[in-house]
């Protein structure tokens, strides 16, 4: 089997590009970038012409491309991707309906939307992780940092940038849209509070673009852009904040980040890590690992989590409905519903060495043996084979 697989900047294309490859597929890189995944004539020209004279049994990409979707409907020739971030606006394109899409997505809220919706080919494939990388990395016996935090902040999105444009009973609402949602574990209430009114007022005051092919619902889109972004920058900062102050002085928290941290002087900050050398360190050395999701990540596991556990961290993760799926809560990994929670059981972990050392075992072993990349492509593999491709 040849695969062209489209390149990007995706955390795991290194991982899932080997996997393939382990797998006895022959992976072709496609490096040139689309400028504008819903549409670009001439690169989906270029593209079609390429796989019509090509060797390749089908493209791949990490996420929905509705350029890579339509080249390949152009060329009959099945296009395959595994959608790895929440609330991908791009899906939402009437490519997604083409026969010739074979789409993965490791929301399961996600899949059975776009089930319902009509399109055929989707499945629902949780992410994963390299544990045979990690298994050749040397980690130290030392653990130097008490909690930390590995991920962006989100404080430059689309709300800041027109919150001082906002009257002042919208600015209350979107206020009180995003306090309600902050107290909601596991689930994202955000597009259903926007109403019909509100939607049209944002409208005049911001600025957003959608091709003439894409069905996304005005509400969506400011519930995942405006709201859902600034949603996890306040509940990701309010909660280091609130972990810094109320510990003992001798846990510090970290935060490991590119983004501003000016609003919390009490954390310890560090520079981002590079993926696959410097954050299996991180979570490694670290007692406690939080996992934080945004709320645009409906109810699926984010990436951070199964990377935490594939290194041998201890995980303590917001709720997410998807959790009960594939853990023992408690047992190989422990969740908070609210903050409040999140620092009652960070003080007990902390007091807690041995039990928080096993459970951090546990969880590697479970995703070593069922969660790895290997696991995951065979099972993709096993799918693909049913379309004879």
């Amino acid at each position: 089997m040849n695969i062209l697989f489209y390149q990007w900047n995706a955390y795991n294309l290194s991982d899932t590009r080997w996997a393939f490859e382990q797998k006895g597929y022959a992976v072709t890189m496609l490096a040139e970038p689309i400028a504008n995944p819903e549409e670009d004539a001439d690169y989906t020209h270029r593209l079609a012409e390429r796989l019509s004279v090509g060797n390749y049994d089908f493209v791949f990409s990490l996420n929905y491309f509705p350029v890579l979707a339509e080249s390949c409907h152009q060329a009959s020739l099945p296009y395959v991707c595994w959608n790895c971030d929440g609330s991908l606006l791009a899906m939402y394109h009437e490519s997604v309906f083409y026969p010739t899409n074979v789409i993965f997505t490791f929301d399961y809220k996600n899949y059975k939307e776009f089930h319902a919706l009509g399109v055929r080919n989707i499945y629902h494939l949780p992410l994963a992780v390299n544990t045979h990388r990690l298994e050749k990395q040397f980690f130290p016996a030392s653990t130097d940092y008490p909690v930390s935090f590995v991920g962006n902040l989100y404080e430059k999105n689309t709300f800041q940038q027109i919150k001082d444009s906002l009257p002042d009973y919208l600015a209350g609402y979107l206020r009180g849209a995003i306090n309600a949602q902050k107290l909601v574990s596991g689930g994202n209430m955000l597009e259903l509070l926007l109403t019909d009114d509100i939607v049209a007022e944002l409208e005049e005051l911001s600025s957003y673009y959608k091709s003439e092919q894409s069905f996304a619902g005005i509400k969506q889109l400011f519930a995942t852009t405006i709201l859902g972004f600034q949603t996890a920058s306040e509940e990701r900062q309010e909660n280091l904040a609130a972990l810094a102050t109320h510990l003992a002085p001798e846990y510090k928290v970290h935060l490991f980040t590119g983004s501003d941290k000016s609003d919390l002087p009490d954390v310890i900050f560090h520079p981002p890590v590079d993926y696959q050398r410097e954050m299996p360190q991180i979570f490694r050395r670290s007692k406690i690992n939080l996992n934080m999701t945004i709320p645009n990540i409906t109810t699926g596991i984010p990436l951070r989590v199964w990377d935490i556990l594939g290194c041998g961290g201890f995980l303590l993760s917001n709720y997410q409905p998807e959790l009960y799926n594939y853990f023992d809560i408690g047992k190989q990994m422990d969740i908070f519903e609210d903050q409040g929670e999140l620092l009652e059981k960070t003080d007990f972990y902390l007091r807690h060495d041995s039990l928080r050392r096993q459970m951090a075992r546990a969880g590697m072993e479970l995703v070593r043996q069922e969660h790895n990349y290997l696991a995951r492509i065979e099972q993709m593999v096993q799918t693909l084979n049913t379309f004879d491709l």
